[in-house]
């Protein structure tokens, strides 16, 4: 097998630049396309306006906290510009946060700091509600804090508020110990991407699955030039052979595809657990695709005419997944697309 292995390399080692450029050509295409990554996860975060009529440092400390949570596009405008974006739909929700909402905190009171505006069609902006409602509560706690150190001790009320406060870094001191339940219990949804992340991972899937089937031309031009009747000659098998370029095949799939997708998720800034959940299912369908395309070469008798029809078949498959019209179950790209 290794001696198929060092073949291949020295192949490759013929043409360096074109075999580089065939494996790094989709993680090539995402490093060239930084800009359009970056601009692209800015649009698909959730838009929501905060309107900050207080301008204290507690409000302030909200909204900057606020805009730096994940899946958050956080836009400042005035009281009546924030309403009209809203009943248009350019942003999720707005979040007024009311005069007075610092001296309401100190004073160890939560209700009616923050005024909610919402449509009928809104529905992410749950996203920022958790988030305002964490800072909410963080600041509110660290308030409470500092009230009672003050009234029973000599201790001021800022130092007690700042004290309270380096509890919640990195992680809160106090959090809520969930049960875990079955999952046959509650039905997990899966984590989604982004519409164009889709369409991104599902472009390289099809580049990979070509490069793996043009890779196939080899079998048929060494049963051709009569090598590989040489090899059951004096080796007696053909096994060697056969399991040396099914394993060329996909390492080189695996090579060329997963750095492209760790590239995409790292430029789009996608969650470290999401971008890790993505790539091993990506992964799993590719390999699972790559294994299923070399045992139909086989069974197929190794023709010409059947790299035609797989890459019928890879083209196919991208271009109906896409255009959604059916059959999503028979497809490789929709088993990426409509992840269990």
């Amino acid at each position: 097998m290794l001696t198929y292995l060092s073949l291949h390399l020295n192949k490759w080692k013929k043409r360096p630049g074109l075999a580089l450029f065939i494996l790094l050509f989709p993680l090539l295409v995402t490093i060239l396309s930084y800009p359009f990554f970056q601009k692209a996860a800015e649009e698909t975060a959730v838009p929501v306006a905060i309107v900050d009529e207080d301008e204290s440092s507690y409000s302030t400390t909200v909204v900057m906290r606020v805009r730096e949570a994940e899946r958050l596009h956080v836009l400042s405008m005035s009281s009546h510009e924030a309403v009209e974006s809203v009943q248009k739909g350019e942003v999720e929700a707005a979040f007024i946060i009311k005069k007075g909402f610092q001296d309401t905190l100190q004073n160890g009171e939560v209700e009616e700091t923050i005024t909610w505006v919402r449509s009928n069609e809104s529905t992410l902006d749950v996203f920022a509600k958790e988030a305002i409602g964490a800072e909410l509560m963080r600041i509110s706690l660290n308030a409470k804090a500092g009230n009672t150190l003050e009234q029973s001790s000599s201790v001021s009320f800022e130092k007690g508020f700042q004290y309270a406060d380096q509890f919640w870094e990195p992680e809160p001191l106090f959090q809520m110990d969930f049960k875990k339940g079955s999952s046959d219990d509650v039905a997990q949804e899966p984590v989604p991407l982004a519409s164009w992340q889709m369409v991104t991972i599902a472009l390289y899937f099809l580049y990979t699955w070509l490069v793996a089937i043009l890779f196939l031309r080899t079998l048929i031009r060494d049963e051709q030039a009569g090598r590989l009747q040489r090899i059951r000659i004096t080796q007696y098998t053909t096994f060697s052979y056969f399991a040396g370029h099914f394993l060329v095949m996909i390492v080189v799939g695996i090579g060329t595809f997963l750095p492209a997708a760790i590239a995409l998720f790292f430029l789009s800034s996608t969650s470290l657990p999401v971008s890790a959940e993505w790539s091993g299912w990506t992964m799993a369908v590719l390999v699972t695709t790559l294994v299923i395309t070399w045992f139909l070469f086989l069974g197929l008798g190794r023709k010409r005419w059947t790299i035609i029809l797989f890459i019928a078949l890879a083209v196919g498959s991208f271009t109906l997944t896409i255009a959604d019209l059916g059959w999503t179950l028979a497809w490789p790209h929709s088993w990426i697309v409509y992840k269990p």
